[in-house]
């Protein structure tokens, strides 16, 4: 779909201005106001957090103050022995590993974090949330274990990751010391800072969260099996089928929140949420290379897609196994870190190149693509200049800027089948028109036939006709020749004219529906002035017509009193104008500007829907208008 003339690239730098100007604003909104590192409330500072009566109504994020001891496993008591001293004091999130930026340490292994609460006021409940911790630990509050996941002990290390919350009651100074292991994942240790607070204000926040995510991924497997299942039956449509799979992997990529919280589990987990990741972007390239059309097109040539699409189905299949198999190798785990990184930059660039080059073109489903390109672009960059980001409800920047690619990505998909689906009901009525006009022939063929058989008899008769007037001429009887000429011009009746008009298949049509017009008592009167040959094809012509005056016969017999069909059928220069005004009973249903059919339940009539088709296939357009006052049925067709 293009636009004409010189408008095509009107606008286009300042729409890419505008995306990129509303997409950054996004994201520092979403940095400012939904930051586990900037939002407000007290900091821990030296291993203590004092809390004010007015931070437990809510909740506080665990961020800063926390003691660090890499490389030990520690327990409530061992704190009773002088010899463990925190390394350092950190700030969750400041770290991956439990290297703590020590580049002589390894990031894996063991280490335990400790934080003294100090609460205001007699003791009540209070709810701590734990995020996913890499990737076994035990909990310990005041001395007790609260909660473990997996096995943190080296030698029987069982590592399970997963989101999940403990309750407890606490007074005073409430001590929280967390001791993980982690020898598999890329992360070591508490890396996203848990929050704490009153049960009802740490719930909520997990329950918004978790809703919110659920929504989206509801909605994405929603849209990616109808679209799945579309084009799976419909073989021409693989665009239907392309994003089905992109919402599916859509889903997949950003279900985590949902996926920790219910099923807790290991690095196969990770390595599916990356393929699907992976996965998604190179179905976006898909479908912006134009594969579904068989074609390599906006300015990819066939062997730089080839060569793209075996790089994304190997990335893809890297993120898929290599995580089960990292086993604690730091040159892999870098590695695959790294490739995936370029991978999401080479697809950013490629994508951003294939729309922007089609836009230029004009092709406005490439500008609607190049809006959630450009959107994805920016949030790479914004995660690169604001790393100290962690969502407290809502998404990461990738996340966020794939859903509108996603969605972005569904408007072109829903204006493809919009077409398809207009296509394919031209075509259906193209092939009732081809129909009806073989059985309108069909039909005449016997008419033709017995004009042959009386004009041979005509023609028999026409010799004793001329015999009997001879014979007055030669006996001089002119009287009784005249007489005889009067009877004989009585007796052939009136001549009908011989066509409507010049077109042969639109004279078989109006002489066709002229005879079923009599048959109802229909009058039938038509004023066609057209040439022998147009512009419109025979099966698209007889589609309209016949579908136009099928309604008029249709709604004539409803009609009690006098019943009248008026045609006019024009060329005016370039333009084929079609006017048809038939009685009506006054009854009409309409739903959204739509007719609806009296045989067809509430839906709108096909014939209807078949003239708009029409129409619209030769840019032209339909309108129908009823006028009740006079019961008069208005058609105006212009091709």
């Amino acid at each position: 779909m293009r636009n004409s003339g010189s408008r095509k690239n009107t606008g286009l730098p300042l729409l890419v201005l505008c995306v990129a100007a509303v997409s950054v604003c996004l994201f520092l909104l979403s940095y400012r106001y939904d930051n586990k590192y900037t939002a407000a409330g007290p900091r821990g500072v030296n291993g203590v957090l004092e809390l004010e009566e007015g931070d437990l109504s809510g909740f506080v994020l665990l961020t800063h103050g926390w003691e660090f001891y890499p490389g030990e496993l520690l327990e409530p008591e061992d704190f009773a022995d002088t010899r463990f001293a925190p390394v350092k004091i950190i700030a969750i999130g400041q770290y991956a590993g439990f290297e703590a930026g020590d580049k002589t340490r390894s990031p894996h292994g063991s280490a335990t974090y400790r934080l003294n609460l100090v609460l205001p006021g007699e003791a009540g409940s209070c709810t701590l949330e734990l995020p996913e911790i890499y990737s076994a630990y035990r909990l310990y509050v005041n001395g007790r274990l609260m909660k473990q996941m997996g096995n943190p002990e080296p030698e029987a290390y069982l590592p399970v990751t997963g989101n999940t919350s403990v309750t407890f009651e606490a007074a005073g100074t409430v001590e929280i010391i967390l001791a993980a292991t982690d020898y598999s994942h890329f992360y070591s240790g508490l890396v996203y800072p848990p929050a704490f607070g009153a049960p009802e204000a740490v719930s909520l926040l997990l329950n918004t969260r978790l809703c919110l995510r659920l929504a989206f991924v509801v909605l994405a497997l929603a849209a990616g099996l109808y679209y799945l299942m579309t084009g799976l039956f419909s073989r021409s449509n693989r665009n239907a089928l392309l994003y089905g799979l992109m919402c599916l992997c859509y889903a997949g990529f950003t279900a985590y929140p949902i996926r920790g919280t219910l099923f807790p589990g290991g690095m196969g987990w990770y390595g599916l949420e990356n393929f699907c990741y992976c996965a998604m972007l190179m179905l976006v390239m898909c479908v912006g290379c134009g594969l579904s059309e068989g074609k390599p097109s906006a300015g990819l040539r066939k062997r730089s897609t080839t060569a793209f699409l075996c790089f994304g189905g190997f990335v893809c299949l890297f993120a898929l196994l290599v995580p089960r198999r990292v086993g604690g190798n730091l040159s892999l785990m870098a590695f695959y870190s790294g490739l995936i990184g370029l991978y999401a930059w080479v697809c950013a660039f490629c994508l951003t190149v294939i729309a922007a080059r089609g836009a230029l073109k004009g092709e406005i489903h490439n500008r609607i693509m190049l809006c959630g390109v450009v959107a994805f672009d920016c949030a790479l960059i914004m995660d690169r200049l604001l790393p100290a980001f962690e969502p407290i409800r809502g998404g990461w920047f990738i996340e966020l800027a794939a859903t509108v690619l996603v969605i972005l990505v569904g408007v072109i998909t829903a204006q493809n089948n919009l077409r398809i689906a207009r296509e394919k009901l031209a075509l259906e009525g193209k092939i009732t028109g081809i129909e009806s006009l073989v059985a309108m022939q069909r039909s005449y063929y016997p008419v033709i036939l017995e004009g042959v058989e009386e004009a041979r008899r005509a023609r028999h008769d026409l010799r004793h006709h001329l015999r009997v007037i001879g014979g007055f001429v030669s006996a001089g009887k002119y009287r009784e020749l005249e007489r005889y000429l009067v009877e004989y011009s009585a007796g052939m009746g009136d001549i009908s004219p011989l066509n409507y008009c010049e077109n042969y298949i639109v004279d078989v049509i109006l002489r066709h529906f002229a005879a079923l017009a009599a048959q109802e008592g229909v009058e039938f009167i038509v004023d066609a002035q057209i040439p022998e040959v147009l512009a419109v094809s025979d099966a698209d012509i007889c589609n309209l017509i016949s579908n136009l005056l099928e309604n008029a016969l249709e709604a004539c017999v409803y009609v009690i009193g006098e019943k009248k069909i008026r045609v006019a059928i024009k060329q005016i220069h370039s333009k084929l104008v079609l006017l048809v005004d038939n009685s009506y009973d006054g009854t009409v249903k309409t739903r959204n500007g739509r007719f609806l059919s009296r045989k067809r339940n509430e839906r709108e009539g096909v014939g209807l829907a078949s003239v708009r088709a029409v129409a619209a296939k030769y840019g032209g357009n339909a309108v129908f208008t009823p006028n009740a006052e006079q019961h008069i049925f208005h058609s105006e067709v212009i091709l």
